[in-house]
């Protein structure tokens, strides 16, 4: 229930920010967020691309600087899990340093995690911005283009690399990049997906071959060629 209603808030600030900052009218704003969420991964990226202006900071600050960060309670399971993971760790998301940041505060996650690659990371600022910010696409999940990117920056080896995400369309992009990939929060499989997993908590169950350490002994799985030297890209 609380995840709904954070995406329900979300939504809810969203159609504020679409109102009361880009002027864009009411009946057109619901069909509009899904149509380019659909279109180009996030409403704010296909925002940017059909040329509205506005600040990157300003909307991160009014949509996901005002979520409700207060239901979010430490994960102590989940942190000793992850620490207890031998894999590099690392964090991609769409959204800005700052929420991320916040996010893993809240869960109690802080130092789990060797980097996050977020939306500066994908996105840093140029010369250009004032003059093309607005018919240049914004990099982000689930194009397969930023997944390569996030190989680059990280200097990943995709075949040695799992994926974790609960987007189906993130899943598909992730395969795409040759990714191993496991969806979260789901008992069934998605295109793309090599595992499902229903609860983040049951990972260690589920993939006990990731904490096969580096001189340990090979493990027989769907993810064995992630077993050793392997990157947790979350």
């Amino acid at each position: 229930m609380e995840s709904y209603t954070a995406g329900a808030k979300f939504d809810c600030l969203l159609f504020e920010y679409m109102l009361n900052k880009l002027h864009i009218e009411e009946s057109q704003v619901p069909k509009m967020c899904l149509d380019l969420y659909k279109e180009h991964g996030t409403t704010m990226a296909g925002l940017k691309v059909s040329g509205y202006d506005f600040d990157y900071d300003d909307f991160h600050a009014c949509v996901l600087g005002r979520l409700p960060y207060e239901k979010l309670k430490p994960d102590p399971v989940l942190r000793q899990l992850l620490n207890s993971l031998p894999q590099r760790k690392i964090i991609f998301t769409n959204s800005e340093k700052t929420h991320a940041a916040t996010v893993l505060k809240k869960l109690g996650l802080e130092g789990c995690f060797d980097a996050i690659i977020c939306f500066e990371t994908l996105n840093p600022p140029t010369e250009q911005d004032d003059i093309d910010s607005g018919r240049r696409g914004i990099l982000c999940k689930p194009s397969v283009e930023s997944m390569e990117a996030v190989i680059e920056i990280a200097k990943l080896d995709a075949e040695r690399t799992v994926f974790f995400d609960d987007s189906a369309r993130n899943i598909a992009a992730g395969k795409a990049a040759g990714f191993h990939t496991v969806v979260v929060g789901s008992s069934s499989l998605v295109p793309g997906a090599d595992v499902a997993l229903e609860s983040i908590h049951n990972i260690k169950e589920a993939l006990p071959e990731l904490w096969v350490e580096a001189d340990g002994e090979h493990v027989d799985a769907v993810l064995r060629a992630a077993a050793v030297e392997t990157t947790v890209l979350a």
